[in-house]
């Protein structure tokens, strides 16, 4: 039989309102020892409150959604880039005593249907794209932090108008893009190519302003963009045969560039003296690569915990106004997969 908070208190020799407040993180003026000795009551009886009961009564759920955006109905939890934002959120939720719920989002339908089963604090979105932002903004009734969400300048001054809290962390995109591939051209090379994952060239992203820091590098070092050195993740076949016309690529993500390199070496055409490769995010990894792997940090898992910072002073700060833009620069590491020309 299940253990109720009444028991707790009477087993600790407290009330039932100091069990709740140490269960709700409020127990300031509770000792530390009566705190450690209610947890270790908890501990014992394997206790977990009623979210559902506790949101009725409190009209909070200290439950924050996350919500992961793609066009595939699994997520993808081998890519490191998921795993860290989720381990910084993880980290700073059980901080704030906050519970998460992780789901894979593909439609509109998908939002609705999470809504409508749980109640949330709020929300944090990943990788949500700008056309997608703009069909479940108003949707979604709650504060939400977006983590690599790009806007054009049109849809900013819409999101002003909104309801709900809405705010944004992500690197700055076309600056990094710009640093990965002005690194290489200071290294000599003059036949630098772009391999990313498919994305759409007349809309704002992630991606889109790596690619638009690459073409303004390249500009300034004086060297002539080629739009046949721009490669998509299902084009590894086709950058094979294109070896001989260049000696570097800027790849949009560590994982992405780790599946290449294997490829070459799988089919025999890897030589780290030829072609160079620098990624990003720094994955864990990245160092234990065979070269390892030059790369820009971008701190996935200090998004997740800025984005979980950013939604608690949201719920617990409604009335003060606060930064909605997270600006998060990118740092370049030196290792041995990209190699000079002199």
């Amino acid at each position: 039989m299940k253990i109720t908070i009444k028991q707790i208190a009477e087993e600790s020799g407290v009330s039932v309102t100091t069990v709740s407040n140490v269960i709700n993180k409020k127990a300031h003026r509770v000792s530390a020892d009566k705190i450690k000795l209610i947890e270790s009551i908890m501990k014992k009886y394997n206790y977990t409150p009623n979210m559902n009961a506790r949101s009725l009564v409190k009209s909070s759920s200290r439950l924050i959604g996350l919500l992961y955006y793609s066009e595939n109905e699994r997520i993808n939890f081998a890519d490191p880039f998921v795993t860290e934002i989720l381990e910084g959120i993880e980290k700073k939720a059980k901080e704030y005593g906050y519970f998460t719920l992780i789901h894979n989002i593909t439609s509109v339908e998908d939002v609705e249907a999470v809504q409508m089963n749980w109640k949330f604090e709020g929300f944090i979105a990943v990788g949500v794209s700008e056309s997608f932002f703009a069909a479940i903004d108003h949707k979604i009734q709650a504060p939400v932090i977006f983590i690599d969400t790009h806007l054009s300048e049109e849809t900013k001054q819409e999101v002003k108008t909104s309801k709900w809290e809405r705010c944004f962390i992500h690197t700055d995109d076309k600056k990094v893009g710009y640093q990965a591939t002005d690194y290489l051209a200071n290294c000599g090379h003059e036949q630098i190519g772009f391999l990313s994952y498919p994305f759409k060239i007349d809309a704002t992203g992630v991606i889109h302003n790596r690619f638009e820091g690459y073409k303004q590098a390249l500009a300034e070092h004086g060297l002539q963009y080629d739009d046949r050195l721009s490669f998509t993740s299902f084009e590894f076949e086709k950058i094979v045969t294109q070896l001989d016309k260049i000696t570097a690529l800027v790849v949009t993500a560590d994982f992405l560039a780790v599946e290449f390199i294997h490829y070459l070496k799988e089919n025999h055409c890897y030589d780290p003296k030829h072609i160079s490769i620098i990624g990003f995010d720094d994955i864990r990894y990245a160092k234990l690569m065979d070269p390892p792997l030059t790369t820009i940090r971008l701190d996935q898992v200090r998004k997740g915990e800025l984005a979980v910072d950013v939604l608690a002073s949201r719920t617990t700060n409604k009335e003060t106004e606060q930064e909605k833009n997270f600006i998060l620069p990118g740092e370049l590491i030196e290792r041995e997969s990209v190699m000079k020309r002199t």
